[in-house]
């Protein structure tokens, strides 16, 4: 299959999905880690590995397609955020067995939320593309360029994943990072808030860049190095509040936590 068109234009007010196949994502891991081996890259020095200039919107955009199919992760340190191959990612570059680089494929190709929902219902017989394009902007939310682009997304990557229908969704699988926020995300961030201010919900640093419609609704930090923050366009609804709840039970499992907050014994 061709690989996906990548050019970089004005916004698109699609849902976030990778807008590069997974097959090129394992290409750009690769390079990656030719690249930088194993050292930890700055965010806005990324580009160079895939031949982009180094903090260019398409390395950002780049590097959130491979931290959506869970092949990158980016974790922060007392003197800024870095990228790292993620444990998939290194799984799949060092293994020597296909039947362990297959189940790493499996498993990223229903990591990026917008696949795995399509999937549930798709599986690997998708109905035509008229009555995806249509289930796609009528009810899901994209723009028609968009719903193209996704399909060919999601064609390619079911595709080179090897999915069946026997493949089921991991419910413990992250989130994907929202597609082109990354880039504002990823940017240097304001100094965090003095100890003496710390009982007040801190504001919103200036590193990120809300779209049009969207607010803050909710920040909370344990300490200068970890916070939450909480993004919201309209009005909060239930599906809104039942799948931010999903992800807190889902994040309770993973820590071993009970309910009350606690390590399950």
């Amino acid at each position: 299959m061709s690989e996906a068109k990548e050019v970089v234009g004005p916004r698109d007010r699609s849902p976030s999905f990778p807008f590069i196949p997974l097959k090129v994502a394992v290409d750009r891991l690769a390079k990656f880690d030719e690249h930088h081996k194993r050292a930890p890259v700055p965010p806005d020095r990324i580009g160079a590995a895939w031949g982009m200039k180094p903090n260019s919107s398409q390395a950002q955009q780049t590097l959130a397609a491979l931290k959506a199919f869970g092949l990158l992760e980016t974790r922060r340190s007392a003197d800024g955020r870095y990228v790292y191959i993620s444990e998939d990612g290194r799984t799949y570059l060092r293994a020597q067995q296909d039947s362990i680089k297959s189940d790493v494929l499996r498993r990223a190709g229903l990591r990026p939320r917008q696949i795995a929902l399509h999937w549930k219902d798709w599986r690997d017989e998708r109905p035509s593309d008229a009555e995806c394009q249509d289930e796609l902007v009528l009810k899901g939310g994209f723009s028609e360029d968009g719903a193209e682009k996704f399909l060919r997304v999601y064609d390619e990557t079911i595709a080179y994943a090897g999915l069946s229908d026997s493949d089921k969704i991991d419910s413990d699988a992250e989130e994907e990072p929202p597609g082109e926020l990354e880039e504002a995300e990823e940017k240097e961030d304001d100094p965090p808030p003095s100890p003496a201010n710390r009982t007040a919900a801190p504001p919103a640093r200036s590193g990120v860049r809300l779209m049009e419609g969207e607010r803050v609704v909710f920040t909370e930090e344990s300490d200068p190095e970890r916070y939450i923050k909480l993004i919201a366009s309209g009005e909060l609804d239930e599906s809104l509040l039942d799948a931010l709840s999903d992800y807190v039970k889902r994040q309770r499992k993973r820590l071993g936590l009970s309910d009350g907050g606690q390590k399950a014994t």
